[in-house]
């Protein structure tokens, strides 16, 4: 699920941030000198590339779609994606796409598996016939280059393809009201979110006193609660014992509701602090793997992507991350099982389905996209990968018995087609 920018290039571009920021020439490394770069195949001035930062550290960088004071909208590989200004530290202009090409293009000098990586870096950015030309100079230093001849009948398919689009070629006539209508693509702001009084709720249920997290209880809701169960063997009977409980800590009080298992009164309370196995959730899943690979737009963050779809905006606020939770924790395969397997962690289809698919259980369904193109990427190599181990103690780490939250939360659903209407009962036969 991972988001697959062809052959994802962009590790290869962070690492060299002279190519990303700035548009200085690089060292080049020991190599024959390059042939010159060919001249730029169309006439048209390319959109902007714009390099976001987040404030979590990662960046992104595609041409600018759109940018107000509210979000900045970039495409990565011609997907839309959406960063709100609360979760971006700073933006910045990349120097012209031609330009970086030549800089790029002089740095991988004769490497024929980096030339290939330059053809994908052109082919994310719909470069087609330069990244053919960049693959066919590959096949000239190396014939058996796997990567190459794999890419180049795609990169002609896609030149055919976008030959026929710029020349807009008449598609074959289809009646309009034949052809079901899917809604537009969910924004962040349709996306269903919990209230922060769900997300609270979910905090109080999540509560581990080892923590000694901070915690508010209205004296008056204490007092309701000692009327109401007042008849339970564990609330005094005398005014004295019943002041005692009042002037207890917010702690201990919270103690005697779960035993009292006083569940109308939890919305009272007030937990201010995140549960650990939360941070955990959201620094080592959400945040390293579940947004950027899961719940790209490309995957199960688009409306397009199966029963299955995650929030991928503001990863980081609360009310996003108790949502994403719920959704995970809640959702179950079509042969019924639960995506997370709270007995048996490492087996939690939500990580067999993100391991490489010869090592996982359940390997994960082909993504295609374009022609013959698998656009899913395993998340965990194999299980002894570090982040396949964190979330496998992630999962241990959640309360047991896992709760049954009280609260009435409706994910998005995908768009399904109107089924055709049944065929009209033939006449009845004439006597």
């Amino acid at each position: 699920m991972r988001l697959a920018l062809p052959c994802t290039l962009v590790a290869f571009l962070l690492a060299a941030p002279s190519f990303a920021q700035s548009a200085t020439t690089p060292t080049p490394p020991p190599a024959p000198t390059a042939s010159p770069a060919p001249a730029a195949q169309d006439d048209e001035e390319d959109s902007p590339e714009l390099l976001v930062q987040l404030k979590d550290g990662r960046r992104y960088s595609g041409p600018l779609i759109r940018q107000d004071k509210s979000e900045t909208v970039i495409s990565i590989a011609g997907i839309p994606m959406t960063f709100s200004a609360a979760d971006i530290e700073r933006t910045e202009t990349l120097p012209p796409l031609m330009e970086r090409y030549r800089a790029l293009r002089e740095a991988v000098g004769s490497d024929p598996d980096q030339i290939v990586r330059l053809a994908e870096w052109l082919q994310s950015r719909e470069k087609y016939a330069l990244a053919l030309t960049e693959v066919d100079r590959a096949l000239s230093i190396d014939k058996t280059n796997a990567a190459a001849l794999k890419l180049r009948p795609l990169l002609r398919e896609q030149i055919i393809l976008q030959y026929k689009r710029v020349k807009k070629e008449p598609e074959p006539s289809v009646p309009a009201a034949s052809i079901p209508q899917a809604p537009a693509p969910q924004r962040a702001k349709d996306f269903p979110l919990l209230s922060d009084a769900d997300v609270n709720l979910i905090k109080v249920f999540e509560t581990n006193f080892d923590e000694h997290p901070r915690i508010i209880i209205p004296r008056a809701a204490v007092q309701k609660m000692l009327e109401k169960y007042s008849s339970h063997p564990l609330v005094p009977i005398t005014k004295e014992g019943r002041d005692a409980i009042l002037r207890q800590s917010p702690a201990e009080q919270l103690d005697l509701m779960f035993k009292l298992q006083a569940r109308d009164f939890y919305p009272d309370v007030q937990v201010l602090d995140q549960p650990r196995a939360f941070i955990t959730f959201r620094d080592q899943l959400s945040r390293n793997w579940l947004i950027n690979s899961c719940a790209t737009n490309a995957c199960h963050g688009g409306t397009e992507a199966g029963r299955l779809i995650l929030y991928n905006g503001a990863p980081n606020q609360p009310r996003s991350l108790y949502t994403n939770f719920l959704i995970l924790s809640r959702f179950k395969l079509d042969d019924g099982s639960p995506l997370i397997d709270f007995e048996q962690p490492e087996r939690s289809p939500l990580l067999q389905l993100g391991l490489a698919r010869d090592k996982s259980r359940r390997p994960h369904p082909v993504v295609p996209r374009g022609l013959n193109h698998d656009a899913w990427r395993p998340v965990f190599r194999t299980t002894d990968d570090a982040q396949f181990k964190a979330a496998v103690e992630w999962i241990k780490s959640l309360y047991r018995p896992r709760p049954d939250y009280p609260i009435d939360y409706t994910p998005l659903r995908p768009f399904e087609p109107p089924k055709p209407p049944p065929p009209a009962p033939a006449p009845a036969p004439v006597a």
